[in-house]
């Protein structure tokens, strides 16, 4: 696997995390919606990664 696509997973990762029972912090609805909209692009990303890779 690429390193930039195991970046983009380390940060969808950091990105979930962020959404779930783990946070240190509740986020504002601005700020969750903003962050599900960058982590759907990175979801974007990578699909378009792997259907290059095919």
């Amino acid at each position: 696997m690429s390193k930039e696509i195991i970046t983009k997973l380390d940060e969808l990762d950091n990105g979930l995390k962020k959404l779930s029972t783990e946070r240190k912090v509740v986020l504002s609805h601005h700020k969750t919606f903003e962050l599900v909209d960058k982590l759907r692009e990175l979801v974007k990303q990578l699909k378009e990664e792997a259907n290059t890779n095919e």
